[in-house]
């Protein structure tokens, strides 16, 4: 018997984490800001460096790091010794910014040298970094570097786009474990982190320069430091986490002295953002653009040590660190960047002061239909574009407690023009798009029980002046709360969902309130009051993408399938490339009988899709359903080879070899499939089965376990791993509990009289007949209406 379904496992219809891909990025878009000849890239072609080139390259990105958390920036809470001696002997950036407080986007201006405008990257879901942006890794891995990243959180997982590049990606994030709402919680201590970057440099090659990033998640909520750090900071967790990072800071360091290395390597510090810890009414960050979330430190320390101990007042940006590392290795930056070499600046060259870099948070946008943020930042003065601008000193005031825009009128004036003389550099003619993320739906399943909606979900940019927008600043309230909702959403719905309908009472025309609460409804199996809800959302933004896909979903759900079509293709139609609807539709018409119609729908699909994967393992479903098996076996061959971390496809090959009675290739495929997915219960339990067959029982019972384990409501699971105990003659009573906890969770008998007809042999071999007998009559009974069924 195979678990899964009629020859070829069917994979559900599912949402996927996806946006619409657009033009390649235009040249004119993506150039430098032409700023004067100070605001010219200064790349090796440019000036003659006076420092010494560095062999290897770390970088080193802590998030969520505030810069007042840190000792050399004047911090007096938390004791930051170890980032400091890279402050002693290196350059320390005063004026750092990212480029958006929030980890994906901010990193991929990192990694790429381009603002948001650039790379398409402006949130953490539903953004993929597209293949065609070069990456910093991509330069120096064609270069001859050996290259390495090792991150610590699901949201810099590979499946985003950010790993291209490297040779080698620590990420192996498995979602099944975690039960929280909050994406941000899907992540691993920093300790192990630097153990396998540690690890990497013991057997990296030798004879190879080296590029290593090290990325940092500890200070991000939720704050929970490890001892001695919680005890020494027990009111302030937040601050134990930022001292426990700089221990590891310290422990890579020595790691690096140990092995001979830290004097011929260029060492980058930084952080992606801040943190709001409740100032300007902000707990994390993503809202707002103040300083607590996009200041960030900024440490370069080149080779020797020299120059050490100097400060830089400039304004600079997350986007200045590619061209920077290039520089300080000789090679020059892909061609168009926004940023510029700091290596200038580094040697003590000065720059002209008029020089600005740009933030943004499209956040109150994209999420609730209010006005963006943008902000423009020079050596002294800071805007926060918003209906009612705001301008800071940002010396004299780093708090920003004092907005200086109505008693400086001509300030405002000046840092308007920059920021819109910026923008329209960066800015390309059409937005640029990011990639649709190339998900399994696995992933896709268990973001979504994370309480993470699927794919770019908001308001368009090109709506954003089609009508005025409310001030974010007036509306943090509802922020909170509709953040708190969402950390509601897995774990407490019926809470989640009474604060998200106190939002719309405050403000009907929420468009993400109105889209959980279909959401919810949806989950929760009220496909009519979920139309409701994502009517209305509709109604606010007639082409939102997610209340699309749930409005397509929720009339799916009602059997109302040409409406559900209807949708799917309406969305496709706004969206340009959506996996997750041309899927719906293909498993529609799969349903149906109509095969070619499937075929068909995935094979448009295809065809300039960021996700082929998805749609080939889809499209050999259908052709091994018609029996074309040759082709199913090429397609499902073709979509392992896309994505390397999808699982599915060999789920399915494993499937098609034990049909063709290929139990070698049968097994190794499986054996795939669970090092991909270690919670994918049907290749577990179908794998037991085989190894069993090959007389590894205790490696079948193993596998048996770890199915049930990883889907509790497999009751055939139970069943078999219940007959496997009684046929050995082991633990009987095992044997019986198991079998009798898989009846309770069928009592619809979906799993027919198998548990019955196990359960009367288990209790005939104790000694209990007369037990087995009302077991056995129960089966019998069972299968007569199975039977019934079935005739009728």
């Amino acid at each position: 018997m195979i678990i899964g379904s009629t020859r070829v496992h069917r994979l559900a219809a599912a949402t996927l984490l996806s946006m619409a891909l657009g033009g390649l990025l235009s040249a004119a878009g993506c150039g430098r800001p032409d700023q004067g000849e100070s605001g010219k890239g200064s790349g090796p072609a440019e000036h003659r460096r006076a420092t010494p080139a560095a062999r290897n390259v770390v970088l080193v990105t802590i998030d969520t790091l505030r810069t007042d958390r840190i000792s050399c920036y004047g911090s007096d809470r938390v004791d930051t010794p170890n980032i400091d001696r890279f402050a002693e002997e290196g350059v320390r950036f005063t004026n750092a910014a990212t480029t958006v407080p929030f980890t994906l986007p901010a990193h991929s201006s990192i990694l790429t040298g381009l603002y948001p405008t650039g790379h398409g990257v402006r949130e953490n879901v539903g953004y993929a970094l597209d293949a065609r942006v070069p990456t910093l890794a991509e330069v120096l891995s064609t270069a001859g570097w050996s290259t390495a990243g090792f991150v610590s959180a699901f949201v810099l997982d590979g499946r985003w786009g950010i790993a291209r590049g490297f040779d080698h990606y620590f990420d192996d994030f498995d979602l099944s474990g975690f039960e929280s709402a909050n994406l941000s919680s899907v992540q691993r201590t920093g300790d192990v982190t630097v153990a396998e970057a540690v690890r990497w440099l013991d057997r990296r090659p030798s004879d190879r320069p080296f590029f290593l990033w090290l990325h940092l998640y500890d200070p991000h909520d939720p704050y929970e430091p490890p001892e001695p750090y919680k005890s020494a900071y027990a009111d302030r967790p937040y601050d134990g986490e930022v001292a426990f990072t700089d221990s590891l800071i310290g422990e890579f360091r020595r790691a690096l002295e140990d092995r001979g290395l830290l004097g011929s390597t260029m060492v980058v510090l930084t952080s992606d953002h801040g943190e709001g810890l409740g100032d300007h009414g902000e707990s994390s960050h993503g809202f707002f653009l103040y300083d607590t979330t996009v200041h960030v430190g900024l440490i370069v320390r080149l080779p020797g040590g020299e120059p050490a101990g100097r400060t830089v007042d400039a304004a600079v940006s997350h986007v200045d660190l590619m061209p920077t590392i290039l520089d300080a290795v000789n090679l020059d930056p892909p061609a168009p960047v926004h940023g510029e070499s700091l290596i200038p600046l580094i040697e003590g060259e000065d720059r002209d002061s008029s020089r600005g870099v740009y933030s943004e948070s499209l956040y109150p946008l994209l999420h609730y239909g209010w006005a963006p943020l943008r902000a423009f930042r020079t050596d002294d003065r800071k805007l926060i574009s918003a209906p009612r601008p705001e301008v800071f000193d940002v010396r004299a005031d780093p708090q920003e407690e004092h907005d200086l825009s109505l008693v400086q009128p001509a300030v405002l004036a000046e840092l308007e023009a920059g920021l819109d003389g910026l923008r329209s550099v960066i800015e390309p003619a059409a937005p640029t798009t990011a990639a649709s993320p190339d998900l399994d739906p696995q992933t896709v399943a268990q973001l979504q029980a994370l309480g993470y909606a699927a794919g770019q979900g908001g308001v368009s940019l090109d709506q954003e002046s089609d009508r005025p927008r409310a001030d974010p600043k007036d509306k943090i309230d509802l922020h909170r709360t509709m953040m708190h909702a969402q950390a509601l959403m897995q774990r407490d719905p019926v809470a989640a969902e009474s604060a998200l309908r106190g939002v719309l009472e405050v403000d009907p025309d929420i468009l993400d309130a109105q889209q959980m609460l279909g959401q919810l409804a949806l989950l929760s199996g009220r496909h009519d009051e979920a139309l409701r809800f994502f009517r209305r959302a509709l109604e606010l933004e007639p082409d939102h993408r997610n209340s699309l896909m749930g409005m397509a979903s929720a009339y799916r759900s009602l059997g109302r399938f040409d409406e559900a079509l209807a949708g799917y293709r309406h969305l496709l139609a706004v969206a340009g490339d959506h996996t997750g609807a041309s899927l719906a539709i293909a498993d529609i018409e799969f349903e149906r009988g109509h095969f070619e119609e499937a075929a068909a729908a995935l094979g448009s699909a295809v065809e300039g899709s960021d996700a082929p994967a998805l749609l080939h393992n889809r499209l050999g479903e259908v052709r091994a359903r018609q029996g074309r098996l040759d082709e199913a076996v090429a397609l499902f061959e073709e979509a392992a080879a896309e994505n390397g971390s999808f699982a599915t496809p060999h789920f399915n090959l494993a499937v098609l070899a034990e049909d063709r009675g290929q139990l070698e290739a049968a097994v190794a495929h499986y054996e795939k499939t669970v090092e991909l997915a270690p919670n994918y219960f049907q290749a577990l339990f179908n794998l037991g089965r085989l190894v069993g067959g090959l007389g590894q029982l205790d490696r079948q019972r193993e596998l048996w376990e770890a199915a049930i384990d990883s889907n509790p409501n497999f009751v055939q699971g139970y069943y078999y791993l219940a007959k496997l105990l009684m046929d050995q003659g082991q633990d009987l009573a095992r044997a019986e509990e198991l079998v009798r906890l898989g009846i309770s969770k069928d009592p619809s008998h979906n799993g027919g009289p198998l548990g019955y007809y196990v359960l009367a042999d288990i209790l005939n071999r104790t000694g209990r007949s007369a037990e087995a007998r009302e077991a056995v009559d129960a089966g019998r009974r069972i299968q007569a209406e199975m039977q019934g069924r079935t005739d009728g």
